[in-house]
């Protein structure tokens, strides 16, 4: 049964690849680099380790342990939430603990280290920063209500991963348990390559966020200048709240900020994965919420401050906030009362 599902995940992962690398041209080098190398891990961990290799007998191949598939994960994830189209080299930090495990496993290995209880207490440092980055990945999916389905693959890498670890502890062994060393991981990773397979044939964008449109390839935004510009449009609607002004354009924020509509126009939809109006929308309703709890709004009826944050109408108004709170706003009211 084991080899079975080792296989499955083999075959799907190569193909999965496959699929990923024939339309490289259309995404964002690090969602494309971290995706395939979530992939990659996954599947070399499919060939299995120690008793369940599928095809050297006890071979430790402790290179393609979950630690790697972990990090690689985070890593789309955190690139997936900033939109960023270069790979930081300050990120590469991120895959120290993967380095210090395998040189701790290198270690044991080949009998040039002992387990005592320094090289626990790093394997438990370890274990808590892949445990950090897990969590990370949860709660950014949670957060922002996009692509949820993940969850079902990173939940129970979570709880898989923390049993795994809690029980090394007890037993004071780098061997993690048989069944959810193998049964357990596997069966999640088929799960992810099936997922990403539908959508990368469904919707692929929603799986890498692409190089939006064909009018941006030629762009001659410096990543320095994309940062500058995604701070001082943040601060013009959190600080100066333009977003109360129902008649604004794309052209009265470009003309504010000094940079031509076309460099706006890609920060939103390129850089920050967000539709002009959609932005706007975002901060009139926290502004809404916050006006909700002003005891100087106490008097006046939702539509009003509706109006007051930059609403034209009470059905846009209802609409929007149902869609980005999923509830009313007399629900939100009521439910903040109690």
């Amino acid at each position: 049964m084991l080899k079975t599902i080792q296989i499955i995940a083999l075959l799907q992962g190569f193909f999965l690849l496959f699929i990923v690398l024939k339309h490289k041209k259309y995404y964002h080098k690090p969602n494309f680099w971290l995706l395939s190398g979530c992939i990659v891990s996954m599947t070399l961990y499919a060939l299995g380790d120690d008793d369940y290799n599928l095809f050297v007998e006890h071979a430790n191949w402790y290179f393609f342990h979950d630690t790697l598939i972990i990090t690689f994960f985070f890593l789309f994830i955190k690139y997936y939430k900033s939109g960023n189209t270069v790979f930081q080299l300050k990120d590469y930090i991120f895959f120290t603990p993967y380095i210090i495990n395998v040189l701790l496993i290198t270690g044991k290995e080949y009998g040039v280290l002992e387990i005592n209880a320094i090289t626990l207490l790093i394997k438990v440092l370890i274990e808590i920063s892949l445990i950090a980055y897990l969590c990370y990945s949860v709660y950014y999916i949670i957060k922002v209500k996009k692509e949820k389905q993940l969850l079902y693959f990173a939940i129970p890498l979570t709880v898989i991963f923390i049993i795994d670890e809690v029980s090394i502890l007890f037993t004071k062994s780098f061997e993690s348990p048989f069944f959810l060393d193998s049964y357990g991981i596997l069966l999640v990773a088929i799960f992810l390559f099936y997922y990403v397979l539908y959508k990368l044939i469904m919707i692929p964008k929603q799986v890498i966020p692409g190089l939006s449109a064909d009018k941006y390839k030629s762009s001659s935004l410096k990543q320095k200048d994309i940062s500058r510009y995604k701070t001082e449009l943040e601060y013009l609607l959190a600080e100066e709240k333009l977003f109360k002004n129902k008649k604004l354009t794309v052209d009265n924020v470009a003309k504010r900020l000094n940079i031509p509509r076309q460099h706006l126009s890609e920060i939103l939809n390129v850089h920050m994965d967000i539709g002009f109006q959609d932005l706007l929308n975002h901060y009139r309703v926290e502004d809404f919420i916050s006006c909700l709890q002003n005891k100087t709004y106490q008097n006046y009826t939702l539509l009003a401050i509706a109006n007051e944050v930059g609403f034209n109408s009470k059905s846009s108004f209802n609409t929007t906030f149902k869609k980005l709170k999923g509830m009313t706003p007399s629900e939100f009211k009521k439910q903040l009362s109690k």
